[in-house]
């Protein structure tokens, strides 16, 4: 397995989960300024699915690029 390979696609699809977080919470509350909602849970939006957003490309993109190695080199030893 090629680590540096794992993190940089992790890394990559880190930053990719965490635009479309922030896309997300752009739709959701497209003015910062003039909340829609004035529940404290609405104000952290654009924050917290940021953070989920680069948590779930974290795992997906390790995990996707550990199944293609893992795949190669099951492909390599048959």
């Amino acid at each position: 397995m090629n680590g540096k390979r794992i993190l940089f696609s992790a890394i990559i699809t880190a930053i990719i989960g965490f635009m479309l977080g922030l896309g997300l919470a752009k739709v959701g509350q497209p003015n910062e300024i003039g909340l829609k909602y004035d529940r404290a849970v609405y104000r952290s939006w654009i924050r917290s699915y940021g953070i989920w957003g680069i948590g779930i490309g974290l795992v997906v993109g390790a995990g996707q690029e550990y199944l293609r190695q893992a795949k190669v080199e099951r492909d390599r030893e048959n």
